[in-house]
């Protein structure tokens, strides 16, 4: 497992390096970094503790249930590793755009509102997370990965390593243009939307594909919206805390 985690570590500084230097030398939107630095920066802590708290109540949660027990004979379980980390993905990126959805729902906006604090995107401010989001984000992905698809450590730890990267690539300060590409890959600019000041915050809902958005009534094109438009921060008003824990 120790080698599964220095893997996660070095794969997380690596992809933070490159769009760190790629923000530096070609940044879409002129943003401050220091403004807002001491909360991005423990809302980055408070995913690594609290989504390492999730991980093992999910699994244990789980194996109460005997899941493990259950789905051991599943045909899933025998395909070839690359096979699994790409299900594995597509289904992960189905499930939480769900999740995502019905985080847009009034029921489930307070787990998610602390997200859309952010005022200037650039990649250490997408990890504004309330702790009550990650677990509703791991229980779908856990399920996934250990208990449909039975993923070893290894696997998993690329499938995760890769949901990592995804969310710093989306949240990054760049305007980019992958021409075709676009219609199936979500792109800073696409996620941008998400967070915009014109009644698109339900839109663009997806992570790694835009077919979900697609397939389901949600999506908005970047060509109809332009670069230029400003996005509009959810204010704490004195409930930080509240929307960090996420109630």
């Amino acid at each position: 497992m120790l080698r599964e985690e220095i893997y996660q570590g070095v794969t997380f500084l690596l992809v933070v390096l490159f769009f760190d230097l790629m923000e530096r030398t070609r940044p879409a939107f002129a943003v401050s970094r220091r403004r807002q630095l001491p909360l991005n920066a423990l809302s980055l802590v408070i995913v690594i503790v609290a989504g390492e708290l999730w991980r093992r109540v999910i699994m244990g949660g789980y194996e109460a249930l005997r899941l493990g027990t259950v789905l051991s004979g599943n045909p899933l379980h025998a395909l070839p590793g690359a096979a699994k980390i790409f299900l594995a993905i597509v289904l992960a990126d189905l499930s939480l755009y769900g999740v995502h959805r019905a985080m847009h729902r009034r029921l489930l906006w307070p787990t998610h509102a602390f997200h859309h604090t952010i005022g200037e995107i650039w990649w250490l401010a997408g990890s504004r997370t309330s702790a009550t989001h990650l677990f509703l984000f791991a229980v779908p992905q856990i399920f996934i990965g250990y208990y449909l698809l039975g993923m070893t450590a290894a696997h998993s730890a690329v499938a995760f390593s890769f949901g990592v990267a995804v969310n710093l690539w989306i949240h990054t300060n760049l305007w980019v243009n992958l021409g075709p590409l676009e219609k199936l890959i979500i792109t800073p600019n696409f996620h941008r939307i998400h967070h915009g000041a014109r009644g698109l915050t339900n839109r663009n809902l997806g992570f790694v594909f835009t077919v979900w958005d697609r397939l389901f009534g949600t999506y908005a094109s970047t060509d109809a919206t332009g670069k230029d438009f400003p996005l509009l921060p959810v204010p704490t008003r004195h409930r930080l805390l509240r929307m960090i824990i996420g109630f």
